[in-house]
């Protein structure tokens, strides 16, 4: 039955394969895996810029956010900040059904992270002299699927996982580990066909 109205929805609306703008924010949690298994959420706004049908059914995605945990109380006025800059290449995995209102589409790329260690809002110095403050390179994979209700806007709901390479054993010691982050969230488009 539901394969029979895709079916029939999928006639009465003819597919695009012209290239297409997309940017707007989005709205997620992003859960924090560090060195303890212990998650830390947080939910907070971002942005994306997307170019779809740049080779039919492939398309680039550039998003970013600020992120801002605070440690528990009990560890005292800590705080991490992340600021993860990703480049995302786009697939849409149903192109057989060619439908212009619907887009379920896995992503994967790299990424540039931004982060930081405070305490009591300054950055942390450790006893070697160096600060808690690196530009890390992480990897980016997730599952993004998108309604489009009228021609040039979209409601997508996301899912992406977030595996930042953090570790520097010879600042931080071998108990530091590569950093994680679970982000689960939904976002408005605003697209436009060129």
């Amino acid at each position: 039955m539901f394969l029979s109205v895709l079916l029939l929805l999928t006639s009465l609306f003819p597919t695009s394969e012209k290239i297409e703008i997309s940017a707007g924010p989005n709205y997620s949690s992003y859960l924090l895996f560090q060195d303890t298994t212990e998650s830390i959420g947080k939910w907070n706004m971002g942005g994306e810029i997307g170019i779809n049908n740049i080779i039919p059914h492939i398309g680039l995605k550039l998003r970013g956010t600020m992120l801002h945990y605070d440690a528990p109380a009990e560890q005292g006025p800590y705080a991490w900040e992340y600021t993860p800059l990703s480049l995302c290449a786009s697939f849409d995995i149903l192109p057989f059904l060619r439908t212009p209102w619907m887009r379920l589409s896995i992503e994967t790329g790299l990424g540039l992270y931004f982060w930081r260690g405070l305490y009591d809002d300054e950055i942390i110095v450790l006893p070697t002299g160096d600060t808690v403050e690196e530009t890390d390179i992480g990897f980016v994979g997730g599952l993004t699927f998108q309604i489009r209700p009228v021609r040039y806007f979209g409601i997508e709901y996301a899912m992406r996982y977030h595996y930042i390479a953090s570790a520097n054993i010879n600042k931080y010691g071998f108990s530091d580990k590569d950093d994680k982050i679970w982000e689960n969230g939904i976002g408005i488009k605003f697209i436009l066909p060129l």
